[in-house]
């Protein structure tokens, strides 16, 4: 039986919560000790929440729970404590976390890309587009709405794969980060509803969350080239996250299985559709 967080899951729960106010929160949600509980970076969330769904047709008898997110950092620290069973990640384990027992296995990598509104007429953005507006140079689009960008949190790794696309666009971003009165948004989620509320908003986010989320958000092309599975696995498209599910020495065997089962075949369809390429 699949066992959701009641109402609105994809909610923010930074990942600085330690972990007794993690198990306080899933005592006071209805997760119990027995579940198999995953959590961490929310650009994992809403696929995992399909893949739990599909693998609970088949065990019946299993109780998987996602949890809201805990960001990369987070949902490594619950696993190593025990708290959570599996944890999600975007970034590559630390050297101090595999020595602690973590083990990451990569299930997917999604493109990161530049999202507006659903109802934008923009169809997409150059390198040089960004960097003026990230700069602060360019600040209204086409049709004389103000942009409103959304950015992360400064070394969050949205941020850092951003600064990545040219020595320019570092020096941008840099610049739109200590800029007043700028919106930062905390989580993943944050960042989607964000840019879905307001007017002119541009703000980076994951075709996987998107997708699996169903977003009301425009994915833009950079450079002429659409995010797909396919632009990141042929390298014309810059920008992509590699997913790891994490486990360490308190996961239980049934957690282990739900991770041969995302990476299975039946896995692999989900993660297809929901804009990931798969190794």
């Amino acid at each position: 039986m699949l066992k959701p967080i009641p109402g609105r899951w994809l909610t923010r729960w930074p990942g600085i919560l330690g972990a007794t106010a993690v198990l306080a929160a899933c005592s006071a949600a209805g997760v119990h000790a027995e579940d198999i509980r995953i959590g961490g970076t929310g650009a994992a969330l809403g696929t995992m929440q399909l893949l739990a769904e599909a693998y609970a047709k088949s065990h019946p008898n299993s109780k998987i729970a996602v949890l809201p997110s805990l960001g990369s950092g987070g949902g490594v620290k619950a696993v190593l404590s025990g708290v959570l069973q599996i944890g999600l990640s975007a970034r590559p384990l630390t050297e101090d976390e595999v020595k602690a027992g973590a083990v990451g296995v990569e299930y997917g990598r999604t493109p990161l890309v530049f999202a507006t509104s659903a109802t934008s007429k923009i169809g997409g953005l150059t390198t040089q587009n960004l960097v003026d507006i990230y700069s602060g140079k360019a600040e209204q689009w086409p049709d004389g709405t103000k942009i409103r960008l959304v950015l992360r949190p400064i070394g969050d790794s949205d941020s850092e794969l951003i600064k990545k696309l040219s020595p320019t666009m570092r020096e941008a971003t840099h610049a739109a980060e200590q800029r007043r009165g700028m919106s930062f948004a905390i989580t993943d989620q944050d960042a989607a509803n964000n840019i879905e509320k307001t007017l002119g908003a541009l703000g980076p986010s994951t075709l996987a969350l998107i997708l699996s989320e169903r977003r009301q958000l425009k994915v833009l092309m950079l450079n002429g080239i659409a995010p797909s599975a396919k632009s990141i696995a042929d390298g014309t498209y810059p920008l992509y996250k590699q997913l790891l599910l994490i486990t360490g020495p308190k996961t239980l065997p049934a957690a282990h299985e739900f991770v041969t089962f995302v990476r299975s075949a039946a896995g692999r369809e989900i993660l297809l559709q929901t804009g990931h390429w798969v190794n």
